[in-house]
């Protein structure tokens, strides 16, 4: 942690450095990952697949690699992890599973990982958690993490402001 020292009456200001680690192939998470970057002023690291990944039969190929929970190769990223006290990881959820951009990130460099939270814009949202998070624990090798899991549908009509600001509030308590 950085410490800031300002004109604030003799208070010391304890500011998270927080880098957010995000893959997108539709541009949902990435839309997310900005105004997130913007709310919390952070920085930000785009994980960008090797393998094109784009319309019908990417998606399909994805999905199959996800479910298979294979890892992929990766651009090398520019920010190190371990500067920073928490990653924010953001990226879709194919067939229940973390997509193998950020299979392939997260075990590069978990590691590297002092705390970490995840976010998910995928297609159905909330109900993935159940099934998505053991694997991702199991996978980061860390118990607590925190989590929030929007739905196309919420993210589509802009449903999720409410469920942003909470999960915001509680990343500052970290």
């Amino acid at each position: 942690m950085d410490l800031i020292f300002g004109n604030f009456g003799g208070i010391i200001n304890l500011v998270m450095k927080t880098l957010i680690a995000y893959y997108s192939r539709s541009g949902s998470n990435k839309k997310l990952a900005q105004e997130i970057k913007e709310k919390l002023n952070c920085e930000i690291e785009e994980i960008i697949d090797t393998v094109n990944r784009k319309g019908f039969l990417g998606f399909i190929v994805g999905g199959f690699h996800a479910s298979s929970k294979k890892k992929t190769k990766i651009q090398p990223i520019q920010k190190n992890p371990a500067n920073y006290d928490l990653i924010i990881i953001i990226t879709p959820l194919w067939a229940e599973v973390v997509s193998p951009a950020i299979r392939t990130y997260i075990s590069e460099n978990k590691d590297k990982f002092k705390k970490i939270a995840f976010i998910s814009v995928s297609g159905s949202g909330e109900p993935n958690a159940k099934k998505t998070m053991p694997d991702l624990m199991a996978l980061a090798g860390k118990e607590d993490i925190l989590n929030l899991f929007l739905s196309q549908k919420e993210f589509k009509k802009e449903n999720y402001t409410d469920k942003l600001e909470r999960f915001l509030k509680k990343i500052k308590t970290v």
